[in-house]
C-alpha cells in the first residue's frame, strides 16, 4: 500500500449557485476515489472573496492551482492529482 500526503481541493461557492450544486454531485466520489479533502469555501459576505472568485463558481483550487472553473472535469482532476502524488 502506498502511502501519500493528503491533499486537501479548496471549493470556491455561493448559496443558490446551481453550477455549485453540480461540482458537489461530481467531487464527492471523486474526492473518495482520489482521497481528497474537499474545503467549500462558501465567498458569501466576504467582500474579497466575492471580488476574486464570484465570477468564476464554482472554482476549484489544488496545491495553489486551480484546476477548475464552473464546471469539474474528472480527467483533469485525476491527471492533476497524479502528477501531485508522483
Amino acid at each position: 500500500m502506498t502511502t501519500h500526503e493528503p491533499l486537501v481541493l479548496d471549493i470556491y461557492t455561493a448559496h443558490g449557485c446551481c453550477l455549485c450544486d453540480d461540482a458537489r454531485e461530481a467531487l464527492d466520489p471523486l474526492a473518495r476515489e482520489l482521497d481528497l479533502e474537499l474545503n467549500w469555501i462558501h465567498i458569501d459576505g466576504d467582500a474579497e472573496l466575492e471580488s476574486a472568485w464570484r465570477e468564476q463558481l464554482p472554482a476549484g483550487v489544488l496545491a495553489g492551482r486551480k484546476v477548475f472553473k464552473y464546471r469539474v472535469d474528472p480527467d483533469l482532476l485525476r491527471r492533476r492529482v497524479l502528477q501531485l502524488r508522483s
